[in-house]
């Protein structure tokens, strides 16, 4: 009886194997579908690949200035991706090459990549040299601005909403993968100020959360000095409009980083000299109650003046509680759990050429049906919005 029980191999349900296979990382679950027809089955149900593309942790994107050389309307910049775990560590594998190409001149034209599963996708051209209804010729580029990148859920599309100067103020497209051209969009409502708008791309990031993307909190353009008012500009990407919320206040500058934490929309003040205030968003709508939780020391000297935009500064989170912190200048992770914090060391500092992105990468084996497979020798240029 003993023998025929060691001899019966051991049987694992589908289920069981999908709960397992979910937990590991994206080159694990790679290597595991070669091992047998089942588990490749398994790997590559659309519900298993939107389970695991949720439990992957944050990543911060670092980024490389490999070479500069003039172009016809500008310059151009070989700029090389790699990604940094929130959590800080840089054993082995942790921190990597995410992709490298150049950048040259090709504004008004976006490639989208998943480097996991080597996908593009191009959305429509913003500029054409034909097109005068979004040309406003090669010379004025400068007018057209990136302001929000997000997935639409409903459509399945990835979209990005752009903004351009025009003699009337501003006009606003959506450019979208299932798209064949820009699409105009009305972003205000009818009883919306026509001047509600967010933030110059290079001075923040929108965070999604609750269908709709959320800038960083700012004061009031008519706010006296004196005043600790803020408030949030939101788009919602369901009825494409602008509205506004409520911010924490302060009583420093408003220099602060949006990101989300446990379904809760946060704000990182590095306002102060020596510490950051973290702020939960802990009543969504239009109460805004905000809560500080945490106030993190920081080991360094505070952002420095001249970087009012915070454009390269991290402000990340992973489900270890573990939160990173910083810039070129200094970076910390910070656990919310323990209340403990650590500088990183060696990774971005003034005196290489990475910097540390205000961007977070998350990898993904979702294949989406508007992507296609092709070599990066295939892309003639590449538009980096940094």
């Amino acid at each position: 009886m003993e023998t025929q029980l060691a001899a019966a191999p051991p049987h694992l349900s589908d289920d069981i194997c999908a709960e397992i296979l979910v937990r590991l990382p994206v080159k694990s679950v790679l290597r595991f579908r070669a091992v047998c027809k089942a588990w490749r089955d398994i790997t590559t149900r659309p519900l298993f690949l939107a389970a695991h593309a949720r439990r992957q942790p944050a990543k911060v994107v670092l980024y490389t200035y490999l070479s500069t050389r003039s172009a016809q309307h500008g310059y151009a910049v070989g700029i090389a991706l790699d990604v940094l775990p929130v959590s800080g560590e840089t054993a082995a594998g942790q921190r990597r090459r995410l992709i490298r190409y150049p950048r040259t001149d090709a504004a008004g034209i976006y490639f989208l990549c998943n480097p996991v599963t080597r996908q593009w996708a191009e959305l429509p051209k913003l500029i054409t040299d034909d097109d005068e209804s979004y040309g406003l010729g090669r010379r004025r580029t400068a007018n057209v601005r990136e302001y929000a990148f997000y997935f639409h859920q409903q459509s399945g599309e990835y979209r990005l909403l752009c903004g351009r100067v025009t003699s009337a103020g501003r006009a606003w497209c959506i450019l979208s993968t299932g798209a064949a051209e820009p699409r105009h969009v009305d972003t205000h409502a009818a009883d919306d100020d026509d001047d509600l708008e967010p933030d110059a791309p290079s001075e923040a990031t929108p965070v999604a959360l609750h269908d709709s993307m959320h800038w960083p909190p700012r004061r009031p353009q008519d706010s006296s000095s004196s005043s600790t008012t803020t408030e949030m500009v939101a788009f919602d990407v369901h009825s494409e409009k602008f509205h506004l919320m409520a911010g924490p206040s302060t009583a420093t500058r408003a220099l602060m980083k949006l990101f989300v934490m446990h379904g809760l929309l946060v704000a990182a003040n590095f306002g102060a000299k020596k510490h950051v205030d973290l702020w939960f968003l802990v009543d969504y709508g239009a109460a805004g109650r905000w809560e500080r939780r945490h106030q993190v020391p920081m080991p360094w000297q505070s952002i420095p003046h001249y970087s009012l935009s915070l454009w390269s500064t991290a402000a990340a989170c992973d489900d270890q509680g573990n939160i990173m912190l910083g810039s070129h200048c200094g970076l910390l992770v910070y656990n919310a759990r323990k209340k403990t914090a650590r500088a990183v060391r060696s990774v971005a500092t003034p005196r290489n050429n990475v910097l540390v992105s205000r961007h977070v990468f998350r990898e993904s084996l979702v294949e989406h049906p508007n992507f296609k497979r092709s070599s990066a020798a295939d892309l003639p240029f590449i538009h980096f919005w940094c």
